[in-house]
């Protein structure tokens, strides 16, 4: 269970910013809300057509939004090679909500990461390195398809994260067995959730977002 701080529910829409990652920019949409908590989801990989306009993504920031938090979805750089572009991505909108800029106080001061398919493993590796971080949420994780895809063993490393961590699975899930997740569960240090979403494919988890996130934070 990830306990959050108090929130201070306030209506606002979302932002188009662009968030500058090394010598380039990332296009993403942003809630800023009066709160210390910003939740980043990450999307689906983006040559087969993720972005952040998957209804993973949009659904979890919409979710939290309406609790209150901060929010960010943005479109990863790339999403090609061993994923540390990716990586870089996420910590980049990270530190655009915490670091403090024009003499103000910072946006942010705890980060949050619900992450979709490719972005549920990336998010989790980003989280290692982001000291803000409180935890993160793994939805639909590519597990067996990122072993031959990616770097998926520093991944997993990386993803051994000593902080509250909920990890979401389909019975039907085409890119992660179930083998494969109990796997991965199992290698993770507590604290530690698993939903398991009998007769789900990996398509059609934003369903389910909604409560299962209202249930695990507090």
């Amino acid at each position: 269970r990830c306990v959050l701080p108090r929130l201070w529910p306030m209506s606002s829409q979302e932002q188009a910013v662009q968030i500058l990652v090394g010598g380039s920019f990332l296009s993403a949409l942003v809630v800023v809300q009066e709160s210390p908590v910003v939740v980043i989801a990450t999307h689906p990989w983006g040559p087969l057509g993720g972005s952040m306009h998957d209804p993973h993504p949009q659904t979890a920031c919409r979710v939290m939004a309406q609790a209150g938090c901060s929010t960010a979805r943005f479109n990863f750089r790339s999403g090609l090679g061993r994923g540390g572009g990716s990586i870089e991505d996420v910590k980049a909108v990270a530190a655009w909500f915490l670091e403090p800029r024009d003499g103000r106080a910072p946006l942010s001061s705890q980060v949050l990461i619900v992450g979709y398919s490719y972005g549920s493993m990336i998010g989790a590796a980003a989280a290692s390195e982001i000291p803000s971080a409180i935890g993160y949420v793994i939805v639909g994780p590519p597990y067996s398809w990122a072993l031959y895809m990616f770097n998926a063993g520093n991944i997993r490393a990386k993803a051994a994260f000593e902080k509250p961590k909920l990890l979401m699975v389909g019975t039907q899930d085409q890119f992660c067995s179930m083998s494969s997740f109990r796997t991965f569960f199992d290698s993770l240090p507590e604290p530690k959730k698993e939903v398991v979403c009998e007769g789900k494919d990996h398509f059609s988890m934003f369903g389910l977002l909604n409560r299962t996130l209202a249930d695990w934070v507090t």
